[in-house]
């Protein structure tokens, strides 16, 4: 096995670190994006459909 010393394990385990919080913040960041897209795609839909709702009833 490899002979590492002490620092050389800090090193490691910063750079580990750094990809774990990396991935994680990427993948929460994607889903928040998702979120934000449906919620604009619902809100988006539901004031054209009150427009059509209010047009059909004022004519």
């Amino acid at each position: 096995m490899i002979d590492l010393d002490q620092e050389a394990w800090m090193y490691l385990a910063l750079i580990a670190i750094f990809l774990v919080y990396f991935f994680w913040s990427s993948r929460r960041a994607k889903k928040l994006r998702k979120n934000r897209k449906n919620r604009n795609f619902r809100r988006r839909y539901l004031e054209r459909k009150q427009k059509e709702n209010s047009k059909t009833i004022n004519s």
